[in-house]
């Protein structure tokens, strides 16, 4: 059984699953398995992948690709699970990338120095750093535990979940934005143990669903929230939170790019985010 499963999931996502793919190549560490879950794609994005199934072999990397149907992403990461082997999953989607050659050897080293330390048999969750890409903007994205009955405390591609906890757990396919949030939240209430990597493991891009969608991912965040038993808003501050999400939307749809830039500039230094040196 390998240490890790990388996976990737996608779906027509030929113009950007090479880099993705390359990233997991070109690691200097073996003790993992990659696999691609396809949704049918109608592109070239299964000829992209299986095109590098001969760099796969000679790197001696298990390299696995399948294609079936699913109903979103979280239904297909469920499937991949199911096909992986290894002790501790993660998730590098198409348009994300393993930030560096060395980051599963890094990864791995920290991985077996918080388990040779334990003492209990709780899961442990691994979780580390993330550049962000938006709009163009490269930051480090913003990593608290502290912070996960609130929001989303850290990039879900910079996870690495133990295999068993995703599968008695798997993700929750009536959510299509927040499932793996959901995740992330069941295993704290849980008890498991998480543990920061001090490393940053990828870089990801977040002009996608989420990170547009601004009044869906709230109003599925306070979903999830309350199914866990926590409640943070009044029906007031919630429809106040409500009314400023559809402003704020309305000019990220309507309004020319550097205003977009601009507020996000502002969040993202209420918040603490430094932008990273790509930035620059």
């Amino acid at each position: 059984m390998a240490l890790f499963s990388i996976i990737t999931t996608c779906r027509n996502a030929e113009d950007c699953i090479e880099k993705t793919i390359r990233s997991v190549l070109m690691q200097d560490f073996r003790d993992f398995e990659y696999i691609i879950m396809d949704g049918l794609s109608e592109d070239h994005t299964l000829s992209i992948a299986e095109s590098f199934r001969s760099d796969f072999e000679k790197a001696g990397i298990p390299y696995r690709i399948y294609s079936e149907r699913d109903h979103g992403i979280y239904e297909g990461m469920n499937h991949a699970v199911a096909h992986a082997e290894g002790e501790y999953v993660n998730f590098m989607n198409a348009d994300d990338c393993l930030l560096k050659a060395t980051t599963l050897t890094e990864a791995a080293a920290s991985v077996s120095k918080a388990l040779s330390a334990k003492k209990d048999d709780n899961p442990s969750v691994f979780y580390g750093g993330a550049i962000a890409i938006e709009f163009g903007q490269p930051y480090y994205y913003a990593r608290d535990l502290s912070l996960i009955e609130k929001r989303m405390p850290f990039s879900h591609q910079s996870v690495f979940a133990p295999r068993s906890l995703l599968e008695r757990h798997p993700f929750q396919e009536r959510y299509r934005i927040g499932a793996d949030y959901d995740f992330l939240l069941t295993a704290y209430r849980e008890g498991c143990d998480f543990y920061d990597l001090n490393i940053m493991v990828c870089k990801v891009t977040l002009d996608g669903l989420s990170s547009l969608n601004l009044l869906k991912t709230f109003t599925e965040t306070v979903e999830i929230q309350k199914d866990h038993g926590i409640e943070w808003y009044s029906d007031k501050k919630y429809q106040r939170k409500v009314r400023f999400l559809v402003l704020k939307q309305f000019v990220m749809d309507r309004f020319p790019k550097w205003t977009i830039r601009l507020i996000r500039k502002i969040q993202r230094i209420s918040r603490g985010q430094n932008a990273h040196p790509e930035a620059d």
